[in-house]
């Protein structure tokens, strides 16, 4: 069977279950053949599964819905891993030496291997890099410290860690659904690929994924990964508390956050303005303010967690925004209040090698989708089969005249239906003269003396029923 490359990219985020299956085109886009998504707010949460067999049973609807739109079986899938425990932490190895000695291969590999080799009890490394080497404690860093002689070196890494208990949760799921993970990738490394521009890593930045639990801060300076930490804080919460305070459903929450957002920040806008929602009626204000309280919390944490970092005063590419969180109005002036130092922020929806969607509704336009499509940009190795093109489909106009060639017509013409039919109606003259011909066998006694007489009468009924139903007249 003839098979093209599929990639399938799953994510378990806190608010739904979404998977996504498609191409990586030749210049680079995505090209989004089939996406499906269900609710998981029963059993993720902040990015964990906490009832597995909830979890399990949502994944296998997502691949099955996958399977349906493409007419495969897809049995491997990238994953992407971010959740609260998710975390960056800086370790340092050091090598001294009797006397001056030339760096080699050998030596930074040997190093590298003994920070692989770090112990973080309940945590496992899901990704480590190497950020910068010191070299005989002088103040200056080296990035590549090979042929360098010297009597002592310092090599600073920074490990990316998670719970194990959440990735082996997450392994144990996708085996209950019958599907094989190919990869994991840490979902905010692998978006900062898909949105950032190497000139942001260069200068640096702070990348925030307002998600709906979660909200990720990524620190980039001098190209590198600095820093990273999950706030168990998001978008959902700013929906519950207008659900609890005002006394609504979620859904009518979600819908007023969406409408109006940071309103009392806009001066254009009439807060004074009422609504009625269900049987209430509601201040405009209000709903302002609920929103406000909760969103500058969630931002502070974020301003806390960069200047954390150790990087706040040189971030000179400011920060870049996406996630569902961020599609709330006016959410830049809210940055810009809490962090006047750093440049405007940047609002990201889609990565920057750009997507072809299929089903031009599948597209969100919200920043929801970027850590999706991001994990299928990486993926590398097919997930299952695209059956090949029927022989039909491959027929040219000017070759038609050639169809009989591809065994589709016999050679007076006619079609394979064609031939059924005239084979059955074949059969049916040869019966009905088999059932008209004397009989001239004894007939017993006990009742089968006019046998064939009432045989011939239903085959004549059956007959009569096929060519009603077989009919091309309208009846209706």
């Amino acid at each position: 069977m003839e098979t093209e490359k599929l990639i399938v990219a799953i994510e378990l985020g806190s608010s739904k279950i979404s998977g996504v299956a498609g191409q990586i085109l030749y210049d680079g886009r995505l090209k989004v053949m089939a996406y499906a998504s269900t609710p998981s707010s029963s059993c993720i949460r902040h990015g964990a599964v906490y009832n597995l067999d909830k979890t399990a049973n949502a994944i296998a609807e997502v691949i099955s819905r996958l399977n349906s739109m493409l007419s495969v079986k897809i049995n491997k899938v990238f994953i992407g891993y971010n959740s609260k425990s998710l975390r960056s932490e800086v370790n340092t190895i050091e090598r001294t030496f009797d006397e001056k000695t030339v760096i080699s291969q050998e030596i930074i590999d040997s190093m590298f291997s003994e920070c692989e080799l770090k112990d973080y009890e309940g945590y496992q490394i899901l990704s480590q890099e190497s950020l910068e080497y010191v070299v005989d404690h002088k103040r200056g860093t080296e990035t590549d410290p090979m042929g360098v002689a010297c009597t002592s070196l310092q090599g600073n890494y920074l490990n990316i860690l998670l719970k194990k208990q959440i990735s082996d949760y997450m392994a144990q799921c996708f085996n209950m659904a019958g599907v094989t993970i190919l990869d994991g990738f840490v979902t905010p490394v692998v978006e900062a690929d898909a949105i950032l521009t190497e000139e942001e890593k260069q200068q640096g930045c702070a990348l925030v994924d307002y998600g709906a639990d979660t909200t990720t801060v990524s620190v980039y300076k001098n190209g590198l990964l600095r820093y990273l930490r999950v706030i168990p804080l998001g978008s959902a919460l700013i929906t519950r508390d207008l659900a609890t305070i005002l006394k609504i459903d979620e859904e009518q929450a979600e819908n007023l956050k969406c409408t109006y957002g940071l309103c009392t920040l806009i001066g254009s806008q009439d807060v004074e303005e009422t609504i009625v929602v269900g049987e209430d009626v509601i201040a405009i204000k209000e709903i302002g303010g609920i929103i406000e309280a909760r969103n500058e919390e969630i931002v502070r944490n974020v301003a806390s967690r960069i200047k954390a970092s150790g990087y706040y005063d040189v971030l000179y590419s400011g920060i870049i925004v996406t996630g569902g969180g961020s599609k709330l109005r006016q959410l830049d002036r809210v940055f810009h209040s809490i962090m006047p130092d750093l440049r405007n922020p940047r609002f990201v929806v889609e990565p920057n090698c750009g997507v072809i969607w299929d089903e031009p509704y599948w597209k969100k336009g919200d920043g929801s989708q970027v850590s999706l499509l991001a994990v299928m940009a990486k993926g590398s190795e097919n997930c299952c089969e695209i059956p090949k093109m029927d022989e039909i489909d491959r027929i040219a106009p000017s070759d038609i005249d050639k169809v009989s060639m591809l065994g589709l017509f016999n050679e007076e013409g006619e079609s394979a239906q064609e031939d059924r039919d005239r084979r059955r109606r074949k059969q049916k003259s040869e019966k009905s003269e088999e059932n008209d011909a004397p009989d001239t066998r004894q007939t017993g006694t006990g009742g089968k003396k006019y046998r064939n007489y009432f045989k011939r009468i239903i085959d004549n009924i059956m007959d009569t029923g096929e060519k009603f139903f077989d009919s091309d007249q309208d009846f209706n």
